[in-house]
């Protein structure tokens, strides 16, 4: 009896464990899912954190359920990766608002013009 005991709690134990490392995976890779089922990269991934902080409030675009009404709506303009990097470098002034320029440089500048392309219209 105490060997049946200890067989179900050895088992109980090991249960509690793997559902913990699983949740624990599943909680890395959830960042990383894009719309339509597009996996996004790691710096696509913070392309999105960063979008979501500052371009989200003039910018619509669906994969971080933002609305904006001052800028284009990117869901529909699509653009590509090279005319969203142009547009956090230099800026932009034309329909209702004025993008002021360097909004975000180097690498994080890359990251968001990365995640606008992967993910605009999807």
């Amino acid at each position: 009896m105490a060997a049946a005991i200890a067989l179900l709690a050895a088992v109980i134990v090991a249960a509690i464990v793997a559902a913990i490392v699983v949740s624990i995976h599943d909680a890395n890779d959830v960042p990383r899912h894009g719309p339509s089922g597009i996996t996004l990269t790691a710096n696509e991934a913070k392309g999105r954190t960063l979008f979501a902080q500052v371009c989200a409030t003039c910018h619509t675009l669906a994969a971080v359920h933002a609305v904006g009404r001052i800028g284009p709506n990117l869901d529909v303009l699509q653009p590509p990766e090279s005319l969203v990097l142009y547009a956090i470098q230099n800026g932009f002034a034309q329909g209702r608002g004025q993008m002021p320029a360097g909004i975000y440089s180097g690498q994080e500048a890359t990251d968001v013009a990365q995640f606008v392309a992967a993910v605009a219209g999807r």
